[in-house]
């Protein structure tokens, strides 16, 4: 062979190549793209029915339930799946019956003393924001009880019917005002720790002049006249409680240690007289009593509590002073609580309180309270409500129909309100 004829079959191989080459690029990367769309498979129509569906028949609430089944509503068991348990969430209340419940807050400025007005359903208290005294409506209408401001008080003392109130300022000065002569009287600055008779005429304090010699639990008129030394108290006013009974036997009480422990109480009356001492187990004894004066709640804390104050009840009545002595197993203070009548006690108590609460309140200054119904007879108890949202009650207020709860909350100066019925 030539080499002519090498050099044509050369150049015949090469042009071969190039084509195979060419068409194996255009089949793999450009004949997809002039291809056309492959089209979906298409799904005949269902067949339409020939006859009417069967209605499952209806179901009997009397057949027995299988094991495992579920109940929705309107259907049927459904036998072989496991049954999961509801839980259901607390149920919320507008009215106290034991569980959450709602209350309002009817007053957001601060406030200060609030308590019933004398018509048992609007609220009086002084305003520490602008110094004025209010009436609060259950509806949150205020009307002035003052025309003038009283600035800075520290503290309200209301009398019974609400037509006085004696108002003690940081300097240690004091007057008493009255709300239908709009007439203001200043009292002596020594003059500390007020309370009102339960007749409106008469009030009672610890006179703590600079010699203690000359310290005195005393009772005045609400003028400040008609003054009278009741009994000495030297160097032992803290230890003084005035509690001026609702029957006028006592307008105090002295508590003397007898141990770490334990306490005696001495009742405090009028004329000197040689009054039965009761014996408490604790220290820091708070009162309240009920409103017939018959029984004495009083807060005292010790081991025995955990050092918590733990509420007990009393006979008061001279003769059975101290009898019937009763622990109603409630940890709070009796200042936290109010009587609806001479057997029925409201408290606002700790949901917890730390070990030693009782040395040292300030400890529960933030812990939200629950509120529990209490009758001091039977020593019966049921929890009323629990709040829907934390609150700390400072002090209880009872409408005169019984259907409303107020109290100042702890803290924030806000008066609260929560329905009984």
């Amino acid at each position: 062979m030539s080499q002519k004829t090498k050099k044509i079959l050369l150049i015949i191989g090469f042009i071969v190549l190039v084509l195979i080459f060419g068409f194996a690029i255009y089949y793999l990367f450009f004949l997809p793209l002039f291809a056309p769309p492959v089209a979906p498979p298409v799904t005949p129509p269902p067949a339409k029915p020939t006859a009417l569906p069967t209605i499952p028949p209806a179901l009997n609430i009397n057949a027995p339930i299988q094991p495992g089944a579920i109940i929705a509503p309107g259907l049927p068991p459904t036998v072989g799946v496991p049954a999961i348990p509801t839980v259901p969430g607390p149920a919320l209340s507008f009215t106290a019956t034991g569980g959450l419940t709602s209350f309002n807050t009817i007053e957001p400025d601060t406030t200060l003393d609030p308590t019933m007005a004398a018509n048992g359903k609007d609220l009086v208290y002084y305003d520490t924001q602008n110094g004025f005294i209010y009436n609060l409506t259950p509806d949150g209408q205020k009307k002035l009880l003052s025309d003038l401001p009283f600035k800075n008080v520290e503290k309200m003392t209301w009398s019974p019917n609400r037509q006085k109130a004696i108002m003690e300022y940081p300097d240690g000065s004091n007057t008493i005002y009255d709300f239908v002569q709009k007439k203001n009287i200043t009292l002596p600055a020594q003059w500390q720790d007020f309370q009102f008779s339960p007749d409106n005429q008469q009030i009672a304090f610890k006179d703590m002049r600079l010699d203690p010699e000359n310290r005195y639990l005393s009772i005045s008129d609400t003028n400040g006249g008609n003054f009278k030394q009741i009994e000495p108290l030297n160097n032992k006013a803290a230890d003084v409680t005035i509690t001026w009974s609702p029957n006028n036997e006592y307008v105090g009480f002295y508590r003397e240690a007898i141990d770490g422990s334990r306490s005696e109480v001495y009742p405090i009356g009028f004329n000197g007289e040689n009054f039965k001492s009761f014996r408490v187990e604790g220290r820091d004894p708070r009162y309240v009593f009920a409103p017939d004066g018959n029984k004495l709640v009083y807060s005292v804390y010790s081991s025995y509590s955990n050092y918590n104050p733990r509420l007990w009840v009393i006979n008061s009545k001279p003769d059975l002073l101290g009898t019937g002595r009763t622990d109603l197993s409630i940890d709070t203070w009796a200042d936290k609580c109010t009587f609806a009548s001479n057997d029925v006690l409201y408290c606002a108590v700790p949901k917890t309180l730390k070990l030693g609460a009782g040395f040292r309140p300030d400890m529960a200054d933030t812990t939200p309270d629950d509120f529990y119904k209490i009758n001091v007879l039977t020593n019966s108890k049921e929890l009323l409500a629990q709040p829907l949202f934390p609150t700390t009650a400072e002090k209880l207020i009872l409408s005169a129909d019984g259907k409303s709860l107020y109290w100042l909350e702890k803290g924030t100066g806000q008066i609260k309100q929560m329905n009984l019925t």
